[in-house]
């Protein structure tokens, strides 16, 4: 049996209810009320000041998750298996942001093409050449905007130790 083609919805959770609001006191019906407060303390855990927290797992962690998927390239995704596409967690390992991607091609049901984690690639402008100015990861870019030069970082590091090498 196949997954469906009809998007999750982006709070599964959610109650159905309806109403949602009780027409005597003016309040959230209890399983919506439920539900909100739910929802609240999972965006205070995974959105802090300083932007998103991404949960933290090690590359063995990661590796894991992909063992599950790669079995599946070339076949239709089972029900049982949930399309993780668009996770994304921090590679505590590698000291990397990865996302999950999952690829279909056109047939129905979808076959899925490719299922790997990839890394958040980052674009940072400046002005200038970045090596011995810029700290990077590998993977990320960099674009001067005197020269109109693209910079991918081969070699990760800080302000003087980063290797950025022109595209």
């Amino acid at each position: 049996m196949t997954n469906a083609t009809t998007p999750q919805s982006i709070f599964p959770d959610l109650p159905r209810e309806i109403p949602v609001i009780d027409a005597k006191t003016g309040d959230f019906m209890p399983l919506w009320s439920l539900g909100l407060s739910s929802l609240f303390q999972a965006l205070q855990e995974n959105y802090k000041n300083e932007g998103i927290l991404f949960p933290r797992l090690t590359a063995q962690n990661i590796a894991d998750i992909q063992s599950i998927y790669t079995p599946l390239i070339g076949a239709t995704l089972p029900i049982n298996i949930p399309d993780i596409s668009g996770q994304t967690v921090f590679d505590t390992t590698n000291r990397v942001s990865k996302q999950f991607v999952i690829t279909y091609d056109s047939s129905n049901p979808p076959i899925v093409l490719a299922a790997q984690w990839q890394i958040l690639a980052y674009l940072t402008l400046g002005m200038g050449n970045p090596n011995g100015s810029q700290a990077g990861q590998i993977s990320w870019f960099y674009y001067d905007l005197t020269g109109t030069v693209l910079y991918i970082c081969t070699t990760s590091g800080g302000t003087g130790s980063a290797v950025w090498t022109a595209v």
